[in-house]
């Protein structure tokens, strides 16, 4: 399968390129020239499949083309070794658990598969001929939830060397330490400046072809096409399940946390890949773009407005574009794909307490949107699914405040914060961390 810019098509590129490159030359995000159709036979045994056997199927459908079987299946399995539950809350809402990996958010499965996929590729890649050394260089501006994801994705990985760069004071500690505290190919960088410093010195990298003419480099934020992809597996998997459950394909109403769009933009792959999802809410806070962009009252703004579903505070998504490109390049194809909410903190906190004294169920501040936001929506006999995107020990401060209860924090959490810290101070500047990088060629 091939690629495309979205901002300026040009030559279609291979999965290689796409992947180990990040961005077009010419800037914007890639995406397929065109997606598979998964055949309708699939569907008659989905609901029985373990995660990553449906995972697989879909992985071969999107990438079998490009990498073989069998190293497609060791992704696959090392990616996804964790489970996926399917939670009834009410009579009629369902969640799926996309929190049970090691870094307890959704965006495990986007970097881990990109991780190991990244790899298998970059080993084959003849651009990386000539190169000083045939390490692959990640590098990620993050303020926490990312970059906890993705280093963990990529730890241990042999011939890739990441480095984390996050700004001093501004992450929550126990999100901090689930990357400082690795060590060995990871290189959690404390940058003494702010979040827009660790982008802007990211950026520099990449434009400097002094650099890359030595140095390989890409990205594993959520530009690459590599974690954006698989994130559509659970939304097959989620389905398959829920009708399983049902005794019958019955019309789902699926409710998303929505902050950069990612995983919108992945559901709306998988229902032009063939899953018949009946509609799909993007549940965004306060500021709320895509629910301002459809109601035709602009786009973003300059700076994000802190809220209680802190991941998911954007001011201006960077997936816009690809949702754009997936619903035909305007607004109204966008509306005629989908509904997009905005939910106050207001709501928020009305949303956790009342779902945990209604169904005993803890939800997490975002997943509290989807709650929300079905609950406003569903007719009787209609049956919604939410994506619990992140356990809610992930908000540990905000969930204390809402709840008025302490909470547990899980092993996943704990065992960072019993780690040797090994984060490395810098000072904002490109040139530190261009040396930082051509030391560990």
């Amino acid at each position: 399968m091939n690629y495309i810019g979205i901002r300026h098509p040009g030559p279609a590129v291979s999965l290689s390129r796409a992947v180990l490159h990040s961005t077009p030359a010419a800037g914007g995000q890639y995406m397929p020239v065109a997606l598979p159709r998964i055949p309708a036979p699939f569907f008659m045994n989905s609901g029985e499949m373990s995660f990553d056997e449906i995972a697989y199927v879909l992985a071969n459908q999107l990438f079998g083309a490009d990498v073989d079987s069998a190293a497609l299946k060791h992704v696959v399995d090392e990616a996804f070794s964790f489970q996926v539950p399917l939670v009834q809350l009410s009579e009629n809402i369902y969640a799926v658990e996309l929190f049970h990996g090691p870094t307890l958010t959704f965006k495990d499965f986007g970097s881990r598969f990109m991780a190991r996929l990244l790899s298998h590729l970059h080993i084959k890649e003849e651009t990386l001929r000539g190169k000083r050394s045939g390490k692959l260089h990640v590098l990620i501006a993050t303020n926490g939830n990312t970059g906890s994801a993705v280093a963990n994705g990529f730890a241990g990985i042999s011939g890739v060397e990441v480095y984390v760069l996050f700004p001093r004071g501004n992450a929550r500690r126990h999100e901090e330490m689930q990357f400082t505290t690795l060590g060995g190919n990871i290189h959690a960088i404390e940058v003494q400046g702010t979040i827009d410093d660790c982008h802007s010195i990211v950026s520099q990298a990449f434009a400097d072809p002094a650099l890359n003419a030595v140095a390989a480099l890409t990205s594993a934020n959520s530009e690459n096409i590599a974690r954006l992809l698989p994130q559509s597996f659970a939304y097959f998997y989620a389905l398959s399940h829920l009708w399983q459950k049902l005794g019958r394909r019955a019309p789902v109403t699926v409710a998303i946390p929505a902050g950069n769009l990612g995983n919108v933009c992945s559901a709306v792959i998988a229902r032009r890949m063939g899953l018949d999802i009946s509609r799909i809410i993007a549940c965004e806070n306060a500021n709320c773009y895509l629910a301002n962009l459809l109601a035709g009252h602009g786009g973003g703004v300059p700076r994000a407005i802190p809220t209680l579903a802190w991941a998911a505070d954007k001011g201006c998504p960077s997936n816009i574009g690809r949702l754009l490109h997936l619903c035909g390049g305007t607004t109204e194809g966008i509306a005629a794909e989908l509904d997009a909410v905005g939910v106050s903190d207001a709501e928020i906190i009305a949303a956790v307490n009342t779902c945990y004294a209604e169904t005993g169920y803890t939800i997490d501040p975002h997943g509290a949107m989807a709650w929300h936001a079905l609950r406003e929506s569903l007719q009787p006999g209609q049956t919604g699914l939410i994506l619990a995107t992140a356990h809610p020990a992930k908000s540990l401060t905000a969930m204390s405040a809402i709840t008025g209860r302490a909470m547990d924090l899980p092993l996943q959490l704990t065992r960072f914060m019993k780690g040797t810290d090994h984060r490395r101070p810098m000072l904002p500047t490109y040139s530190a961390l261009r040396n930082i990088i051509l030391n560990n060629l």
